[in-house]
């Protein structure tokens, strides 16, 4: 609890989370009491506001709690372990989100349940509807994420591009002429893949799209490097220590 409350982006998700949570359990407190006619209609509002404060409070709190738990993990395995075990970052985190939400989703459903209605079956299934809700949210949030991040790198792309295109010099001015020769140049000079349809499963890759593929493919290739150097590395290490046993019994045979 203390690292969490150390860690100032952990700190500021839970507050910022719970007061969400409190927002929306107010909000919908505030429906209920108006379609039932319940009055006093700020007390039922202030009730399911912070009943839902509590739980989403409850819900964050373990969340950070398992997610700062699994990158402590993650640190001290890629600093003693071999290369082999070396995993993307990207992958890594998205991977750890999604464990430490549908882990504390559960938790805190089994939680609810167990103490509204007092059964242990209660706890289970309030345990899976609520891991099961907090997996399709982290997913959603998962999938706004990779988009946003999508939309972030097209749009730096297409100003590194425009400022390329104010720096170049001007192309020359397009032929428009309707003679047979300039419309033949016109054909020839046009991409014929241009011409295709959105939705057909074709393309021409840019030359920034193209980089990017390279390097990432260079990246899982020393990726892969790094897993077979960290095999070889075992397997010596294996065969030295079997090699010693050997030395070791014929040692004491003789």
């Amino acid at each position: 609890m203390t690292n969490i409350l150390v860690d100032r982006d952990a700190r500021n998700r839970i507050i910022l989370g719970t007061l969400g949570f409190g927002a929306i359990g107010g909000a919908i407190g505030l429906n209920i009491a108006i379609l039932r006619n319940l009055q006093p209609i700020a007390k039922h509002t202030t009730t399911m506001a912070a009943n839902w404060s509590l739980c989403g409070l409850f819900f964050l709190t373990t969340r950070e709690a398992l997610l700062l738990e699994q990158n402590t993990k993650n640190t001290t395995a890629a600093a003693a372990a071999s290369s082999a075990a070396v995993i993307r970052p990207s992958v890594m985190r998205e991977h750890d989100q999604m464990f430490s939400s549908v882990l504390a989703g559960g938790f805190t459903g089994g939680i609810l349940s167990f103490l509204a209605r007092g059964s242990k079956k209660s706890f289970i299934s309030g345990a899976l509807g609520f891991g099961a809700l907090a997996a399709g949210g982290q997913y959603l949030y998962t999938l706004a994420n990779r988009k946003r991040r999508q939309i972030i790198v097209g749009k730096m792309m297409a100003d590194s591009g425009n400022s390329v295109e104010q720096t170049s010099s001007k192309a020359p001015e397009p032929d428009d002429s309707e003679s047979m020769v300039a419309r033949l140049r016109r054909a020839i000079s046009v991409d014929p893949i241009t011409l295709l349809p959105q939705w057909f499963p074709l393309r021409r890759i840019p030359s920034e799209e193209y980089r990017e593929i390279l390097e990432l493919r260079r990246e899982e290739i020393r990726y892969e490097l790094r897993r077979l150097r960290g095999i070889v590395e075992d397997m010596d290490r294996r065969e030295e220590a079997l090699v010693l046993k050997l030395r070791h019994t014929q040692r004491e045979n003789e």
